[in-house]
């Protein structure tokens, strides 16, 4: 296992990170944050379980076990170990499923040697709950959990004897902006995942049309990242280079998985802050209104939307629409939804001092709003 830290001394974070082996795209932005956490805001020591020799059946045999009984968490992990090797104010972890809780028995003491302990998790919809109770229960070893699906959310607090706390995931502003150096927006139209078939087929059409650039998925299955930086680089210059950007309520075709409930995810968040104007559902939901409720934040599109370019046409006859949306959406995210934000949330829950660090990361980010406000299209 690997420790990254700081350059503190004696740091005052623990983050567990599972960047040494699960590689695929969806955690890209998780262990951004990680890295955010570590090198902007706070003095922090990262663990990185490296898988043993042998030790994938064993972490598939424990994934398989560990959500329906509670004996599973004493079967090997299949990682390396090692002792947490001082008291921490806090550990902190960010799970992409509730899965990876299966990885914490590899890190000895992390519980006992740290004052305060926070999971945050990603993704868990409310039909997946019901089926992995073991793990659920799990998350009463943390002081608090962090749920990025508010219904979900609601749900863990009637189930645990820990407080829950609703945060909607953030964003890297400092890498996201496209200040202070805008580039060309080459992209006229840029789509990134499911598409529905009468919209692709559409923009197709409009682009063929129109000379425009339409970018969209052509490949499908599991996505594995080589490196989650170079990928998470590359993602995000693409999308500072789109005029348009399409997002959708979560999982929007996959119904069975997600049932009725609605969420709204990541996906919003990163066309905004890399000042793309975002198409898409406008999601009817008090968490939407809340975190994403600013004007023209959300043009309505909807996801069947045969029509899509007659919406695109009119955008584009108002330059001066889309330049007011395109620096309003960049500026609400620098003020709102920088991973800064979210974690003074986690310090705040954890009971600790904002850190000095976070002052000069504030600063970087109001010197982009003044960038923005100088002209985002100068």
């Amino acid at each position: 296992m690997c420790a990254l830290q700081s350059d503190s001394n004696a740091p005052r974070v623990a983050l567990f990170s599972l960047r040494g082996f699960e590689d695929h795209v969806s955690r890209s932005h998780g262990y951004e944050f990680e890295d955010v956490i570590c090198d902007s805001l706070d003095d922090a020591v990262m663990f990185q379980p490296g898988v043993l020799p042998g030790g994938r059946p064993l972490m598939k045999a424990k994934r398989a076990l560990s959500g329906r009984t509670h004996h599973a968490h004493r079967l090997p992990s299949g990682l390396e170990t090692v002792a947490a090797g001082q008291d921490y104010d806090l550990f902190f972890y960010s799970v992409a499923h509730l899965e990876d809780l299966n990885f914490l028995s590899s890190l000895k003491g992390w519980r006992e040697r740290s004052t305060q302990a926070i999971c945050w998790i990603q993704e868990l919809w409310l039909k997946r709950v019901d089926q992995i109770p073991a793990l659920v229960d799990q998350l009463n070893a943390f002081d608090h959990v962090i749920c990025s699906f508010v219904e979900t959310a609601k749900m863990l607090r009637d189930r645990l004897d820990v407080p829950v706390t609703y945060i909607p995931w953030g964003v890297d502003m400092l890498r996201f902006c496209p200040c202070p150096n805008p580039p060309r927006r080459a992209i006229d139209m840029l789509s990134i995942g499911v598409a529905h078939p009468n919209t692709h087929e559409a923009l197709i059409k409009f682009a063929d049309e129109t000379g425009q650039f339409y970018s969209y998925e052509t490949i499908s299955g599991r996505a594995i990242m080589k490196d989650f930086r170079a990928h998470r680089d590359n993602y995000i210059a693409q999308l500072k280079r789109a005029r348009y950007f399409f997002s959708y309520i979560a999982k929007v075709e996959r119904t069975v998985e997600r049932g009725p409930q609605i969420e709204f995810g990541l996906r919003y968040l990163e066309g905004l802050a890399a000042g793309a104007i975002v198409l898409g559902n406008k999601i009817d939901s008090d968490a939407f209104r809340e975190h994403i409720g600013w004007e023209d934040a959300v043009i309505d599109a909807p996801y069947d939307c045969p029509q899509i370019g007659d919406i695109i046409s009119t955008l584009d006859e108002d330059p001066d629409r889309c330049a007011a949306i395109r620096a309003r959406n960049v500026t609400e995210c620098l003020t709102r939804h920088d991973h800064l934000h979210r974690w003074e949330k986690v310090l705040d829950l954890a009971g600790l001092s904002l850190h000095p660090k976070l002052a000069a990361r504030r600063d970087a980010l109001a010197e982009r709003v003044k960038m923005v406000e100088a002209g985002l299209d100068a």
